[in-house]
């Protein structure tokens, strides 16, 4: 079994559970601010929160077809590195931009405040302050699992042993 492909499946199925628990954290995250707003009859939303929900879905939705396509078919195009790095690097671009939104908003919203002192005010408030770094932290982390990766396949396809057909192989039938 091809080392890269099994670190390939790793990485797809670890950032697509990181990001459902994104998507969850900035679901309670905008659960919370509709509560506060209600009190005053306003609406609006965290753009973090509705990034972070967009494109842990992306990912989800890319990493399950990517997954399933490979298990089903032989060198099709989503497992071939001419069309992953680039994909991949879109993606992990996607999560940096996820996990600095969230860190850039939550110090404009929150200042230097701890988080503890909006829990007898406004407990909604707190409980917005508290989902901060976990959805920046995982962002972050999906950012790195999915750079590794594209860097990783990028490294192989180039220094292959002199195969041009190293870019349009899939990395599960590299080898054979």
């Amino acid at each position: 079994m091809n080392v890269l492909w099994l670190y390939r499946v790793f990485t797809l199925v670890l950032t697509s559970i990181l990001s459902l628990v994104v998507i969850a954290l900035c679901a309670h995250t905008s659960t919370h601010l509709d509560n506060i707003l209600d009190r005053f009859g306003l609406t609006g939303s965290f753009p973090y929160a509705t990034l972070g929900i967009a494109i842990g879905c992306i990912t989800i939705v890319t990493n399950i077809i990517m997954l399933g396509l490979d298990f089903f078919f032989d060198n099709i195009f989503t497992s071939m590195p001419i069309f992953e790095v680039p994909w991949l690097s879109i993606m992990w671009i996607l999560w940096i931009s996820v996990g600095a939104t969230t860190l850039s908003q939550g110090k404009q919203l929150f200042k230097n405040t701890p988080c503890s002192d909006y829990a007898v005010v406004i407990p909604d408030a707190k409980e917005i302050c508290d989902d901060i770094h976990p959805i920046a932290i995982v962002g972050f982390v999906n950012f790195a699992l999915l750079f590794l990766y594209s860097m990783s396949s990028l490294v192989a396809a180039l220094f292959s042993s002199g195969s041009s057909s190293a870019w349009t192989t899939s990395l599960k039938n590299r080898g054979k």
